[in-house]
């Protein structure tokens, strides 16, 4: 390299413009430290401007063509998003969500039930953690949980084997037709042409499909008029009907129960006996293949090991621990949030106090927001039919002594299972469960059956309303496109593309760094007994920063011997860099000398130039021999060479003295700094092989002292190991570095309040600047700050309006269909649910209320899959 310039000389007007935008940066991370937030127009701004960047507007044409597909697909992925969020959050009620919860005061020891403060609430969280990690740990490292798996696995192993024959069979050919392939067919046969037209094809579809769209609207019909009171055939007016009762709380014998049961059995009744007769022998077949595959005596074998598992976790001595505290944590937050749910909806009795009266008017703003986030996110579609569900129940519990007992009994008897040691084994336990899910039974399948069917209905509604939302679908059609086009090939299936790789290393690295140009350093502080100094307005150029030339060599030699002849093996590594430059310009300076003579005060501005091959080193290292004082490798040779180094004294008040000192400075500097850097990386590279040493020696003491002490507290695995031996190390050589910089200090202040020397006071200064966007980012009500304002794009213009929030008509079971309020218009489509039919069979087969015993002819077991346990009740 024969140029002494640098890769891009410094231009003042651009470093001007990066330092305002990395520092404005800086001011961002300050506001949302802070608890501020950007505005809706602000994000709209901030990824138009994005999207408009030259990256994402002009991809290089230096991309593959895959890689311009992907950046086009990242454009798309952001603006869906940035349509989604814009769309939804309209009148910016995420940001006023956040804020609500980060100034709401529920941590007044007088409130009755109110939550615990903040750091009493962070301390629960990380109690809660650890009990979880305990239980977590517990369970993986126990012998019968490990077997229970390995045993599951193979048997997932068995069943796709026979899968896998079963398709070879199928595939395979027969004999006749392996001997025919090599016969020609006989002479002038011709055959009839396939008709591929559309209509003949739905035709096909037609004759083979169970029923149609006749038949489904007849059985609607049907349906309608088995639950309307009337006979109504028209299923909106029973829809109607129920809404009505459930508002005003009235019954007009609307039987959603005989309606579903009748439309069921009218489809049933459809289907041609041929299709009915293969859909049974399909379904008793893979019901015996199961059996074959999981006896009786094997899934009771698997229940009694599962109950062996949890006797051996429970006899630890870390589990009664674990689970105290999560009992405690349930509890206790359990009991608050039923408080403050009474309290805001009116039901506490007696005269309620200002704290409480405060704490409603600061949680309802707050939860309305997150209401119509969700409400809006799910297809515009009300929660209010899913709360009235949920209030139902509690309603029930409240008004009936029977269900609030149950719910009590249960929650004694979960509290037993979990502490009491054994107690599952004994046939008191399973007595216990027995009447609990006779009760159970009796209460949530019987007696309130409508209200636990309508809860899971209007869940699985609401959950169905998010896919059913346009924009939803859109940003998720966007990113499995971006995925798909990143890791799939035309044919859909996963591969791997090198040029997607080259892109990455030989486009899209090189001009990040390019694009990073100027970053802006903090002041840098120092002193000590001797000298105070100060450096500031350092701004590097990522071009110039980052090495021209980076090389990297390697030689391996191995030898195998026999009779007598020893093995061998060494490696030798070489690393070069080189064309490392700087263009420093204005860089402030202070620095005083309190100790010996001259003493020295000094303050001023000075440009440092480093061009051509710059700063460049070279470093020979290979494995160590048994008889080197090091451990795994050593340092054969460092070079350093530092050349075109020239400094520029603009402002000083020693400006005249150094201009005379200086020719014969640099001469004498250069190669005293070469050889200190060449003497400190030797320094380092052998430090870090004591640390390696060191940290090998540690797990090491670790591994033997396991097997001395095999206690499963104190075993650990191999990376367990070396990670504590690490950490002792890193927290030691800390300490260390500590105590011999005690009278030392170093500091790097990003704004003038972290400065050491806030007198000192200099020109252009970076820290100066710093301050100023953070008092900026402090700006601004409530949650708003004008710093968030980056880029220079126009807002969107064309944003769709959000849709009123609105109770959509659909089915649910228990009695209650939901609708819009009467009179209302709703936009929502007519939505019709199958999950109060269908959950209703799956747990009335779970229970088996025909007989009130299992399908193995005995009464209920504990872990048989009952739904009051899974939550599915």
């Amino acid at each position: 390299m024969t140029s002494k310039a640098v890769n891009r000389p410094t231009d003042v007007k651009q470093k001007e413009f990066d330092v305002n935008q990395k520092l404005q940066l800086y001011g961002i991370y300050s506001a949302f430290a802070s608890g501020k937030v950007p505005s809706n127009k602000q994000i709209d701004v901030a990824l138009n401007s994005f999207l408009e960047s030259k990256p994402l507007a002009t991809p290089s044409k230096k991309l593959s063509t895959e890689g311009q597909q992907l950046v086009g697909d990242l454009r798309d992925v952001i603006e869906k998003a940035k349509v989604m969020l814009l769309t939804k959050n309209e009148g910016n009620l995420l940001q006023d969500f956040i804020w609500q919860t980060q100034q709401i005061d529920l941590s007044g020891t007088s409130k009755p039930g109110v939550p615990v403060d903040a750091d009493t609430a962070k301390q629960h969280g990380n109690e809660a953690l650890e009990g979880l990690r305990t239980l977590g740990t517990l369970m993986i490292s126990n012998g019968q949980f490990r077997k229970l798996l390995n045993d599951a696995t193979i048997l997932l192993r068995d069943i796709a084997g026979d899968a896998a024959q079963n398709a070879a069979t199928r595939v395979n050919p027969s004999e006749d037709q392996l001997s025919q392939i090599d016969h020609a067919a006989e002479d002038n046969t011709w055959h009839d042409v396939p008709d591929f037209s559309r209509d003949n094809l739905r035709q096909q579809w037609n004759d083979r499909k169970p029923f149609g769209k006749k038949d489904a609207k007849e059985a609607a019909g049907d349906a309608a008029a088995a639950s309307h009171p009337d006979g109504s055939r028209d299923p909106a007016d029973a829809a109607a009907i129920a809404a009505a009762d459930q508002q005003q709380g009235t019954s007009s014998g609307v039987d959603p129960q005989a309606g579903a049961q009748v439309g069921t059995q009218n489809l049933k009744d459809r289907v041609d006996p041929e299709t009915q007769s293969k859909t049974r022998e399909l379904r008793e077949r893979t019901q015996n293949y199961m059996k074959t595959k999981m006896p009786r005596e094997r899934r009771d074998q698997t229940i009694w090991r599962l109950k062996k598992m949890i006797i051996e976790i429970q006899g630890h001595q870390d589990y009664q621990r674990a689970v105290e505290t999560l009992l405690r944590l349930a509890e206790e937050y359990t009991g608050h949030s039923r408080t403050i749910a009474q309290s805001s909806g009116g039901t506490v009795k007696g005269a309620r106090t200002d704290d409480v009266q405060k704490a409603e008017a600061d949680l309802k703003p707050m939860l309305t927001d997150m209401k119509t986030l969700l409400e809006r996110f799910a297809n515009s579609t009300s929660m209010d039919d899913l709360f009235d569900s949920i209030n139902t129940i509690y309603r029930d519990a409240d008004a009936d002594p029977e269900l609030r007992g149950w719910f009590k009994n249960v929650d004694q008897y979960v509290r037993k299972c979990l502490r009491e040691q054994g107690y599952i084994m004994q046939d008191a336990a399973n007595d216990e469960w027995n009447e609990l899910y006779d009760r159970g039974n009796y209460l949530l399948r019987q007696k309130y059956r409508n209200h636990t069917d309508r809860i899971v209905d209007e869940f699985k509604f609401f959950g169905q309303q998010f896919d059913e939302d346009a924009q939803n679908k859109a940003f998720g059609l966007s990113l499995q496109k971006l995925f798909t086009d990143l890791g799939n090939d035309e044919n859909g299936k996963s591969t791997f593309k090198p040029h997607l790789v080259k892109d990455l290393t030989d486009v899209i690295l090189p001009e990040l760094f390019e694009n990073i140009r100027y970053v802006p350093i903090p002041r840098i502080e120092a002193s000590d007994p001797t000298i105070d100094a100060v450096v500031e307005n350092l701004v590097i150029e990522s071009d110039n920063l980052a090495p021209n030339v980076f090389e990297f060599g390697s030689d391996n030699y191995f030898r195998w011997g026999r009779k007598g002849i020893q093995n061998k093996n060494k490696n030798k590594i070489m690393v070069s860099v080189s064309g490392v430059q700087m263009d420093l310009k204005d860089v402030s300076y202070y620095v005083k000398k309190k100790q010996g003579f001259p003493s020295i005060t000094d303050k001023g501005v000075m440009d440092v130039f480093m061009g051509g091959q710059g700063f460049s080193f070279k470093i020979e290292m290979e494995t160590a021999d048994s008889k080197d004082q090091h451990h795994f490798f050593k340092v054969n040779k460092v070079t350093v060479d530092i050349k075109n180094l020239d400094i520029k004294l603009k402002q000083s008040s020693r400006r005249f003295l150094f201009a005379i000192a200086k020719p014969l400075l640099l001469r004498v500097m250069r190669p005293a700094l070469q050889k200190v850097i060449e003497a400190q990386i030797k320094e380092q590279v052998h430090r870090l092989d004591s640390l390696t040493y060191d940290i090998r020696q540690e797990a090491n003491r670790a591994a033997e002292e396991a097997r001395r002490n095999p206690d499963p507290e104190n075993v650990q695995n191999v990376y367990q190991r070396y990670v504590t031996a690490a950490q002792k190390q890193f927290l030691e050589g800390r300490d260390q570095a500590a105590a011999k910089t005690e009278d030392k200090k170093v500091n790097v202040a990003m704004t003038q309040q972290d400065s050491i020397f806030k007198d000192v006071k200099l020109p252009g200064g970076i820290s100066t600047k710093a301050t100023e966007y953070k008092d900026l980012a402090a700006k601004g009500d409530k949650w708003e700050s004008p710093v968030f304002s980056i880029g220079s794009a126009k807002e969107t213009t064309n944003l769709p309006k959000v849709s009123a929030v609105q109770r959509k008509r659909h089915a649910a079971a228990g009695g209650v269909s939901s609708a819009t309020a009467p009179g209302a218009t709703s936009t929502g489509k007519s939505v019709t649910t199958d999950g109060g039919a269908g959950f209703s069979n799956q747990v009335d087969q779970a229970f088996d209320t025909a007989n009130g015993t299992t399908k193995d002819g005995q009464h209920t077991t504990l872990g048989s899959g009952n739904p009051v346990l899974t939550g599915n009740a």
